[in-house]
């Protein structure tokens, strides 16, 4: 259940209340089993020697930290839920406790020196937004690269604009995961200088799936009509980065794409990002409105797609659009989608004001807003579409 979460909290299709659903049978079983204590900790540990998958691990832990009052990790967990494979899930299991249960242990973490403790403690500030203040600069060149990464990182989500001129000067470093992530953070603090030209080189073949769609998605946001384009027909001209030109396109808004982007749906590989991205300009929906094809036909192998668990997740959950429908929708539609302006959900994207919710229902179109909101507004932060959700008199919101 947790790893559903994980996963659909960036995934399309995905709604508040279905995730406010998943939250609530996860909290259910997580309370079940703390309530067991020691008992409880051994049944998640069993399970996990089944499996070291993201919510075992996530389980696990999270046990853990309710069983024992201690603040060091090896005193917490034994060695076989501390995996840095699934560092992700330990962040996500510490946030998800009860500030009070975890408030000496983040103090102690965040200036500790176990990597891995300090790793979660940052983790926690980014899930939860929450500032650690003269803690988080020194951390951006701590020794452990892991940890340097997800201090930069945090700097963005928190809007630390204070923090962009370090993040510019470590965009050069040799380490090309350190220099993805202080050229993304700077750009979305502000920086318009060397930031988006070093992003714009980062993708390649190679590339690391999350970290391409990252670029993908901020690129146009951060560059003029010109070069967004220049950076979009260089992506598609290998096929191993066309995803990412479709991903960038849907960002960029552009509605002189929108034919093109018909075409792009003949390619079985491309044909349901470039459905999305169709959406994401101009707000069709192709389920509501029975733009889909009649009969959806067996996925195509993409090594790009199977190499990511996120972006598997996303293809499956995408719908497969169908041209013809899409370009009768689209002709009576296209009057009011003004030509040089750029549109997100078929609004014009200047328009788009906080909160998330209102302009986006899927959690993939939130996340699209939350970047467009953060480039007009670098000291703020990162509006958090991962956040937990409440359930409120008017319906669902965001608690962090």
């Amino acid at each position: 259940m947790a790893s559903q979460i994980r996963l659909g909290q960036d995934g399309p299709n995905f709604r508040l209340v279905e995730l406010f659903d998943l939250e609530c049978r996860l909290a259910g079983h997580l309370d079940a089993l703390v309530m067991g204590r020691e008992a409880g900790v051994d049944l998640a540990l069993e399970t996990l020697a089944v499996a070291v998958e993201y919510g075992e691990v996530f389980t696990a832990f999270h046990l853990c930290l309710h069983a024992r009052p201690d603040s060091s990790l090896a005193s917490i967990a034994p060695p076989e839920v501390l995996s840095w494979d699934q560092v992700a899930a330990l962040g996500a299991a510490a946030a998800w406790c009860a500030p009070e249960l975890m408030a000496k242990r983040m103090r102690d973490w965040i200036g500790g020196p176990d990597p891995m403790a300090t790793w979660i403690a940052l983790d926690v500030c980014g899930l939860r937004r929450v500032d650690p203040k003269g803690h988080l600069k020194p951390l951006l060149s701590h020794r452990d690269a892991r940890v340097a990464g997800r201090a930069m990182q945090l700097a963005a989500e928190l809007g630390r604009a204070d923090l962009t001129p370090d993040l510019v000067q470590m965009a050069e470093t040799p380490d090309p995961t350190l220099r993805f992530w202080a050229a993304w953070s700077a750009a979305l603090l502000g920086d318009r200088r060397a930031a988006p030209a070093i992003l714009g080189a980062l993708v390649t073949p190679a590339t690391p799936a999350r970290q391409a769609r990252m670029v993908a998605e901020l690129l146009p946001l951060i560059l003029d009509d010109r070069a967004t384009r220049a950076a979009i027909a260089r992506l598609m001209a290998d096929r191993h980065t066309e995803r990412w030109g479709i991903v960038a396109t849907g960002a960029f808004g552009a509605t002189d794409t929108l034919d093109w982007l018909l075409r792009q749906m003949d390619e079985p590989l491309l044909s349901r990002v470039a459905g999305a991205a169709f959406c994401r300009i101009t707000g069709a929906r192709l389920s509501a409105d029975s733009l889909e094809l009649a009969e959806f036909p067996d996925d195509p192998e993409d090594p790009v797609v199977a190499a990511c668990p996120l972006e598997s997740f996303m293809e499956a959950k995408l719908y497969w659009p169908d041209p013809e429908k899409l370009i009768h929708w689209l002709a009576p539609h296209r009057r009011s989608l003004a030509t040089g302006t750029r549109h997100i959900l078929g609004l014009p994207a200047w328009t788009i004001q906080p909160p998330i919710e209102t302009t986006a229902t899927y959690q993939m179109d939130q996340r699209a807003v939350a970047l467009e909101l953060a480039t007009r507004a670098p000291d703020a932060p990162l509006p958090n579409w991962r956040g937990a959700v409440v359930l409120q008199p008017r319906g669902f919101a965001r608690k962090w």
